[in-house]
């Protein structure tokens, strides 16, 4: 016959419910934190194809030689970024097709109420602010040594294109473009600053 110890192993029914109550709080905290995300990830994706689409013209421009024009689209529902291949000049050639992405659903060209302007300090006057001038000009092209440029092929151009969701300022994300090199540099708004 078995003795039983004056101590049994094993836990007591009131740290079984310590455990399980600890482990409903995390669980609960995780839940609360997961809220924001898919609204970040779509602000995130809308920063991609930004920046991919501004990186492609700028490519394609020095690798054809030729001049690449951006357009960005904003008008009810449809926000799109455009380039063009343009044809070299005194040629017979025509323009390439325009290729457009569009953001995804629920994120906006648009400026986020009390985010600042971006490191770069190009301006945060209106979402599309490029050349000191909202929506950018009405001509707007990467030259073949890869110059964010007007139409003239002299002006370079420095701006900044501001994305988010509305009413949600942790979306707040910003493109930038360097005129001179035609550098494209993401940025996230993390509440107290911009991070690239």
């Amino acid at each position: 016959m078995k003795t039983r110890n004056s101590r049994e192993k094993g836990f007591t029914l009131i740290e079984s419910v310590v455990v399980i109550g600890i482990m409903m709080i995390l669980m609960g905290i995780a839940i609360i934190q997961s809220f924001g995300s898919r609204e970040a990830y779509q602000a995130n994706s809308a920063m991609d194809t930004v920046v991919a689409q501004l990186r492609v013209a700028r490519e394609l421009a020095i690798t054809q030689r030729t001049n690449v024009q951006v357009t960005f689209v904003s008008s009810g529902t449809t926000q799109q970024v455009q380039y063009q291949v343009l044809k070299q000049p005194g040629t017979n050639e025509t323009n390439g097709p325009v290729v457009s992405s569009s953001l995804p659903s629920q994120t906006l060209f648009m400026l986020t109420p009390g985010v600042p302007d971006t490191p770069m300090n190009f301006g945060n006057n209106a979402a599309i602010y490029i050349g000191n001038t909202t929506g950018g000009p009405s001509f707007m092209e990467f030259t073949s040594t890869g110059q964010f440029t007007d139409n003239t092929g002299f002006n370079t151009l420095n701006g900044t294109v501001f994305i988010g969701v509305p009413g949600q300022t942790s979306t707040a994300r910003a493109v930038t473009i360097m005129g001179g090199t035609g550098r494209v540099r993401p940025y996230s708004y993390i509440g107290k600053g911009w991070v690239e």
